[in-house]
Parts: C-alpha cells; structure tokens; sequence
C-alpha cells in the first residue's frame, strides 16, 4: 500500500491539469463565439456617422402621427428620403407617406459626416435625438437653395439631432 499516496499525488496533479486545459478551452471558445457573432441586428446598407445603438425601430409614419410621444427621445427612425443638401450633405429631408417631414441634421454639425446627395427616394434608418425645431423664413430659404429644387419645409416642424444613419439595400 504504500504506492497509493504517489498515485493520488499524481492524480490530483492530472486532475488540476485538466481542469485548467478545460478553463483555457472555455475561454477560448467564449472568444471565438463573441468574435463571430453579429455587434448589430440593424439591416444591411451603407451605414454613415457612428455606431447604430441596437433598439428597435420606429416608421416616421408612427412618430409623425404622434410626434408628442417622442420628442426629446434618442430615436432609430426609418423612412424615405425626401431632399437632401445638394452643396456639402448637411441635411436631408425624411417623410413615411403620411405627408409629415423631419429634417435631419449631424448633431456634430454640417461637414463632420454627410447625407449621401443621391440617397433621395431611398429608405433609410436614422438615429438621432428627436424634438421639435421653428426654422427661420431665412433658414427655410437656404435649405430650399440647398435642396436644387422646390422643397417644402413646414417651419414649425420637427428635427433628429442625427449620430447614425444607415441607407438600407434595396431588399431589406
């Protein structure tokens, strides 16, 4: 018997070997799965300013019906591009069939990021605070210039303070 105090030695040795090979196992696959899986559930599309926050998104058409219910909330907003600023891409226009609009602007301001110039008719998913916004004749007027055409702009209306923007494929 006075083999079996070695063997438990080594058995505790091979025990301790293998739960560490097991953690390293784990950690590993932890890795891997957290590298492979997608960072956002947001459609596809060419995506523009910073990172889409994963939340679920609201038709303009729903804001617009209700636009109370959301001002002065961070929202992802999709809907259709109406005009969009033809000189630097500082602006653009977005509606969802209900006759509304909203302005969208970047929130770091005109020429840290742009609105594609040919993104008008297109969907898109845009996020950015919410709230209401009086434009000045002066500034309806500049846009107006802006947009190369005729555009109406409701100068009591409603703007996104916009951090993201996502110009969705055409099949999503």
């Amino acid at each position: 018997m006075g083999g079996q105090p070695a063997q438990s030695v080594i058995v505790a040795g091979s025990l301790r070997r293998y739960i560490e090979a097991m953690r390293t196992v784990a950690v590993v696959l932890v890795a891997l799965l957290s590298a492979c899986r997608s960072t956002s559930s947001t459609p596809g599309g060419v995506r523009i300013g910073g990172e889409i926050h994963t939340q679920q998104s609201v038709r303009f058409s729903v804001v617009e019906a209700q636009p109370d219910q959301f001002v002065d909330q961070t929202l992802l907003v999709e809907g259709t591009v109406q005009a969009v600023c033809q000189k630097r891409g500082c602006w653009m226009q977005i509606a969802d069939g209900g006759g509304g609009t909203a302005m969208a602007r970047w929130a770091k301001g005109c020429g840290s990021f742009a609105f594609p110039m040919d993104s008008v008719g297109k969907r898109v998913l845009v996020q950015g605070s919410f709230y209401r916004k009086t434009f000045s004749q002066d500034a309806v007027e500049h846009m107006q210039s802006e947009a190369g055409r005729d555009l109406e702009i409701a100068r009591d209306g409603y703007e996104l303070s916009t951090t993201a923007v996502v110009v969705l494929d055409e099949r999503d």
